[in-house]
């Protein structure tokens, strides 16, 4: 007699169309199944004769039920919206999320890839900002599945991620709406020129010519970015009309100095931002701002992530992307201004 093939959790997962990790839940009585799921991979055990091996299926299929999400800066009001969105999407799923801090920096977010498998998790979820030129290929080779939350970066089909980016440049959203309401002398506050580059090419391929005495490069994307931005603007001979902030979080701390300064904003300086955090709203002036659709962007990459892992299958990555949407408020009003004019009296 010809002894029958054995039945293995591969042909289970297959004939219930479902993932090898979601038949290890419902044999291990985990969460993260729904109980229709659960009953009928147990019908598909019964009449398939399985007998699970729980040590060999103990190692090819991961327990931690925890992912990572590595953020760029904890303090910028745009994170807690998408490290929210990601613990829901995990929470559903039955995982936790450890979440990491990169501070923007190169070497951190390297580490972040090649040590990701000492942090005892099931996959990453990373928002570069630096994008070392390494980062792909430890990507690339990384232990475990990664999703990444992409802006300001253009990322080839070679990435064996997959990715959540914008459909349009959310800086050409700011400059198209600047110029459409009649400012003609541009500022650009950011951080360093390498961060989020794309935001900072926008503001330079939207002009004939960058005065390079408009543009104020800062530490980071903070708020004391923001006053130090202003302070420095206020110092010119002739200010800006308008300034194009990196984030919203520099474009409140803009606003906040002219306060004090005493300049009027919009009439004597437009102000434009980009995340659309809840801060933007209760200020006053309210700041215009570009939704680049965080929560979003971060739930999809979460669950993207989390089908990876539950259907362990490499291979058919996904490019999904999202609108970015202008939101006009106070602080860009097209108004009828009068002339700027410097500290010296003179018109600009």
């Amino acid at each position: 007699m010809t002894d029958q093939k054995k039945v293995t959790i591969e042909d289970v997962a297959k004939r219930a169309g479902v993932g090898i990790a979601t038949v290890s839940r419902a044999i291990n009585d985990s969460e993260g199944i729904s109980p229709k799921t659960k009953a009928l991979i147990l019908r598909v055990i019964e009449e398939m004769g399985f007998t699970p091996n729980t040590s060999a299926q103990s190692l090819k299929v991961r327990q931690t039920r925890q992912i990572a999400l590595a953020v760029p800066d904890i303090r910028n009001a745009i994170i807690p919206e998408i490290a929210w969105s990601v613990e829901q999407a995990a929470k559903q799923h039955g995982y936790r999320v450890v979440q990491i801090n990169t501070a923007g920096n190169a070497r951190m977010e390297l580490e972040t890839v090649r040590e990701v498998k000492k942090l005892h998790v099931d996959g990453l979820i990373i928002m570069p900002l630096a994008y070392p030129k390494m980062l792909v290929d430890l990507i690339n080779k990384s232990s475990v599945p990664v999703s990444i939350i992409n802006y300001g970066k253009k990322l080839g089909e070679n990435v064996k991620a997959d990715i959540v980016s914008l459909a349009r440049q959310e800086g050409r959203l700011v400059m198209e709406h600047l110029l459409k309401i009649g400012r003609t002398r541009i500022a650009y506050a950011g951080a360093a020129k390498d961060k989020i580059e794309e935001r900072y090419f926008a503001y330079e391929q939207s002009l004939q010519h960058v005065d390079p005495s408009l543009v104020y490069f800062g530490d980071d994307f903070s708020f004391e970015t923001g006053l130090r931005a202003a302070d420095y603007f206020y110092s010119l001979k002739h200010m800006p009309d308008a300034i194009y902030a990196v984030n919203d979080m520099v474009a409140i701390g803009i606003v906040n100095r002219f306060k004090d300064l005493g300049v009027k904003v919009p009439d004597e300086v437009a102000v434009v931002g980009i995340d659309n955090n809840l801060w933007a709203t209760v200020t006053t002036p309210q700041i215009s701002s570009v939704s680049i659709m965080g929560e979003e962007v971060a739930r999809l990459a979460a669950e993207l992530l989390l089908k990876r892992i539950q259907e362990q299958t490499p291979g058919d990555y996904e490019r999904v992307q999202f609108e970015p949407r202008l939101i006009v408020r106070e602080s860009s009003v097209s108004v009828i201004r009068k002339p700027t004019v410097g500290h010296d009296g003179v018109e600009a």
